[in-house]
């Protein structure tokens, strides 16, 4: 379902308390996307695999570009705003390409790994492999080769709801909680339901107060 058309599903589907009280839509998405984070994070305890499924492409029409730190030399990609993260080495980055897909493969790595390979280990030799590093606001590479840097990469990634787009597609797993049973809607609504709508207009006076404050 599009962005949107989730939003929808769920405000319609809520009880009315009156017609003029509304549940505002910066909370209503804000429910979604921690309900929808948390179906996440149930797919990788089941199988980190299954998190592919869920990604929204980056680079596919511009490739992301490789930068070098100047200090260091690290050669290193900013990672797309608002992604999850997970307790893995991929995190929520769970892919990494060259744009024409070619013989070179990336595969996540930790830091400490990576001192191991850089300090005596025959490592550099096979330069079909590139590792990276997923940190908090860029994903760092190993390995990384002149070509690539000069043509960037793509990512795919999992993202917090909130930077969909109204009309984008937006996966939601179709999983129930093993404990309780709850879907996607019974846990948006567990949440929703502890917070009474906000009443917008005051029609609710007595006809005494109201005469009063006049």
């Amino acid at each position: 379902m599009k962005k949107a058309e989730i939003r929808s599903l769920v405000r319609n589907s809520l009880p009315r308390v009156d017609k003029v009280n509304r549940y505002h839509d910066v909370y209503v998405d804000g429910v979604i996307e921690k309900v929808i984070a948390s179906l996440y994070e149930d797919v990788w305890k089941t199988n980190p695999l299954n998190l592919q499924r869920y990604t929204m492409g980056f680079g596919y029409s511009v490739p992301i570009p490789v930068k070098t730190e100047n200090s260091t030399g690290i050669k290193y990609s900013d990672i797309p705003d608002g992604m999850l993260f997970f307790q893995d080495k991929s995190s929520g980055l769970r892919r990494i390409s060259t744009p024409l897909q070619g013989s070179f493969m990336f595969f996540p790595m930790d830091a400490r790994e990576v001192d191991l390979v850089s300090n005596g280990s025959y490592f550099d030799t096979v330069n079909t492999k590139v590792g990276y590093i997923v940190n908090q606001n860029r994903v760092e590479y190993y390995n990384m080769n002149a070509a690539i840097q000069a043509t960037g990469v793509r990512m795919d990634a999992v993202m917090a709801f909130s930077k969909y787009l109204e009309t984008d597609e937006v996966k939601i797993p179709e999983i129930a909680d093993v404990r309780t049973g709850e879907t996607f809607m019974d846990r948006v609504f567990k949440v929703l339901q502890l917070v009474k709508p906000v009443d917008l207009l005051d029609n609710n006076a007595s006809p005494e107060t109201v005469a009063k404050d006049n």
